[in-house]
């Protein structure tokens, strides 16, 4: 989607930049991907109560065997299953840098995709709008100092942000410490587009009438042996001057011999309570690693969203991960993890007591075989509140020659539901090929069966089998001005 602002960036840029600059210089990186997939779902249903049967053990279901379910009006309502569905979705990417434009320091940046499902039945998610500005920005570095301006992401432990704005960093060098301030128009949280953007449907009327104005700092210092991070960030409402989101974090990392620690924690301000925070310890040896942590996470939302309304409750977990290297060419991993949550308050007269903590474990190796063959396989058990799993998946590699690759991989997955049908069991194998043209160019495809059954006790038990069929494109190129030229060849002493 271009708006007002995405045709401001590109107007700038190309004012700055004319294309018949001699002294530009340019890298572009462009990636191209496509898969053809299906799908089946769910319809909703109903019947009249006077065609309902009952089951020899007492249930009710409609006359060609789907249960339903029924209450005091006149129909019952049942699930059965949907059509075979058909995408065919398509990526193109794009990342570029220009440079060179007689002003020292001063480059452009920009990220973008076009997305389509080209597909008979247009059903794969995300490909609304077609084309999505990901980045566009003019950055100004100049010694100690960093400058941008135009659409920006900002990662850190504040989840993602998206923003059309301007971004300034400073670093003391003596000091070690780095600042970081920024502030504009806010999109859509894990999104590209504003909140405001009918695209985010169904939020409807949910949604704010105006774009959210966001602003924060970040503040870090490091040296040989401390990371340490503090942030702050704050979201208003442009209309009503309120405040949509205030919150700040502290992360913290340190390293002694082969010992390294990790942890940090968030503080909604807007609410007041704590939010996220994990800490984590790791020995690292040449054939052994071991960590160990623990982390409590409570969900996150805006103030303008519904879903804060239903008091989401936290979780907490320890966990535990072992690497071990026995010989160089076997590691072998495992990891497991227990957690619990939070008393929701809520009152279960149907179920007296509801399940409130799991588990998962996950076992695995990788070994290579010779300098060509990598076989690699994972397994994995997961059990918590309502429901189960288990998963296994392995893969073969071999690669004849360092631009080429083939693989050959499969897998399963079993996931039972408790308080529901439909439990799920997949079943999966393939092969990838990869060419590495150069090092600027790469092609690979894929393609695997794909076999998915829905379990159920009645007439809706369905299964679909599929060949799903992958395929990418990689290419870069520019002006080779970011090169450095080999030094000349001299004769070395004999």
């Amino acid at each position: 989607m271009m708006t007002r602002s995405n045709l401001m960036i590109l107007a700038v840029a190309l004012l700055l930049f004319p294309a018949s600059s001699p002294a530009q210089n340019y890298r572009v990186r462009l990636d191209t991907r496509g898969q053809a997939v299906s799908f089946r779902g769910i319809i909703a249903d109903s019947i009249a109560v006077s065609q309902v049967v009952l089951t020899t053990s007492g249930g009710q279901e409609t006359p060609d065997g789907y249960a339903v379910r029924c209450g005091a009006g006149e129909y019952c309502y049942y699930f059965r299953p949907g059509p075979v569905m058909q995408g065919l979705p398509v990526t193109a990417s794009a990342s570029m840098a220009l440079w060179g434009f007689g002003v020292e320091g001063l480059a452009f940046h920009a990220t973008g995709r076009v997305v389509a499902d080209v597909g008979p039945d247009d059903i794969w998610p995300g490909t609304d709008p077609s084309a999505q500005l990901l980045e566009g920005y003019l950055e100004y570095q100049r010694w100690s100092i960093i400058a941008r301006a135009g659409r920006q992401l900002v990662s850190s432990r504040l989840q993602h942000m998206g923003f059309d704005g301007g971004w300034l960093n400073a670093r003391w060098g003596k000091a070690s410490l780095d600042l970081t301030g920024y502030g504009g128009w806010g999109l859509g949280q894990a999104a590209v587009v504003p909140t405001t953007s009918p695209v985010l449907n169904p939020l409807d009327e949910w949604r704010p009438a105006n774009r959210q104005f966001v602003a924060g700092a970040q503040a870090a210092w490091q040296n040989r042996y401390v990371d340490a991070r503090a942030e702050y960030r704050r979201e208003i409402d442009p209309q009503d001057h309120y405040v949509v989101s205030e919150r700040t974090a502290l992360s913290i990392g340190a390293s002694a011999a082969a010992f390294r620690a990790t942890g940090g924690l968030d503080y909604n301000l807007a609410e007041g309570f704590p939010g996220t925070a994990d800490l984590s310890l790791t020995y690292m040896h040449s054939t052994i690693s071991v960590s160990a942590g623990a982390r409590r996470y409570r969900p996150y939302f805006s103030l303008w969203t519904l879903w804060g309304a239903f008091s989401p409750v936290s979780y907490h977990a320890v966990n535990t991960s072992v690497q071990f290297r026995p010989v160089r060419w076997l590691t072998v991993r495992s990891r497991g993890e227990r957690y619990r949550y939070d008393d929701a308050g809520i009152s279960t007269a149907l179920v007296p007591k509801l399940e409130d903590r799991g588990w998962r474990v996950s076992s695995g190796a990788t070994a290579t075989v010779g300098s060509q063959w990598t076989v690699d396989g994972t397994y994995s058990l997961e059990h918590g509140p309502g429901a189960a799993g288990r998963f296994a998946d392995g893969a073969l590699t071999w690669t004849p020659r360092e631009e080429y690759s083939f693989g050959m991989y499969g897998g399963s997955v079993f996931r039972p539901l408790e308080l529901r049908y439909f439990d799920a069991t997949s079943l999966w194998f393939g092969g990838r090929a990869e060419w590495q043209i150069t090092a600027q160019q790469r092609i690979w495809a894929d393609v695997s069966h794909v076999v998915d059954n829905r379990l159920r006790p009645d007439a809706g038990t369905w299964n679909t089998a599929q060949i799903r069929v992958r395929a990418g494109l990689g290419l870069t190129f520019g002006s080779k001005a970011d090169r450095l030229a080999l030094p000349p060849a001299h004769a070395s002493p004999r």
